[in-house]
């Protein structure tokens, strides 16, 4: 049995001061929407704005000066990859969205500076260059279904899966009529490893299933980023429990003598 809960995409926004920090999750290869816009109550002339966006290495992503978007300053990193949205930039929202999102995206800060210049006499700015808004992207790569494995003779159970990002969290249950067991780290041993070419993770966690009157036991594969689970399950036959026969324990015994030699 297998259940998949997503939200591929999430938000939290803190305000520090005159500027907003935005925490964006979301996933590899879809777009992100860095929000941001300009609350002064003192403009009334939008057709001066001058704004652009830049990211931690200062690279700039977006240039617009009174009415012109200025493709020149563009980093060729995000040429043909990053948009704002002319028709809400006349009401102060210069906001942008980045396309094609991959894993060097993953932790970028991003900034927005923002100027308007009056359209009076005074020839003033009522902003100048001012810092507006901060995002950071926190990007995911969802997990492959989750295998596994049990074995009742040694009384193990193994669960694999791969391809994702950032390093899964993983979790046994086991079941019982409509209860849920947790189980103790110490009959658990998990590996972790990330690929050097793609940065994806694979893990392979086997538990040590202890003696009990358990139906089934699940492996919860959780997405910290993506805030996904994915939860595979194992049933044992209707009403055996887990016994802990002799060839049981011996084979139990030589596992948790494995685990702790890797500890």
């Amino acid at each position: 049995m297998l259940i998949l809960f997503v939200l591929f995409f999430s938000l939290t926004i803190v305000s520090v001061g005159n500027a907003t920090l935005v925490y964006v999750n979301t996933t590899i290869t879809d777009s992100a929407v860095l929000e941001c816009s300009i609350q002064n109550k003192n403009i009334t002339d939008w057709s001066n704005v001058r704004f652009y966006w830049q990211d931690n290495r200062d690279f700039v992503l977006y240039s617009y000066n009174e009415g012109r978007k200025m493709a020149e300053h563009v980093n060729d990193y995000y040429k043909h990859r990053v948009s704002a949205f002319p028709q809400d930039i006349i009401r102060g929202n210069i906001s942008i969205i980045i396309k094609n999102l991959t894993l060097e995206d993953n932790e970028r800060t991003f900034w927005a500076f923002a100027a308007v210049l009056d359209g009076s006499v005074m020839k003033k700015y009522h902003l100048e260059h001012t810092q507006i808004c901060q995002v950071t992207l926190q990007i995911g790569v969802p997990y492959q279904n989750p295998r596994l494995d049990v074995n009742m003779k040694t009384m193990t159970a193994v669960c694999t899966t791969q391809g994702g990002f950032p390093a899964p969290e993983i979790q046994w249950v086991l079941l019982y009529t409509s209860s849920h067991q947790s189980v103790e780290s110490r009959n658990i041993q998990t590996t972790t490893m990330q690929n050097y070419h793609d940065r994806l993770y694979s893990s392979r966690s086997t538990l040590l299933i202890p003696a009990g009157p358990h139906e089934a036991v699940s492996c919860l594969i959780h997405n910290p980023t993506l805030n996904t689970t994915m939860r595979a399950t194992d049933t044992f036959s209707k009403g055996a429990g887990v016994t802990s026969s002799p060839e049981c324990l011996i084979s139990a015994a030589v596992f948790l003598l494995t685990a702790l030699h890797w500890l």
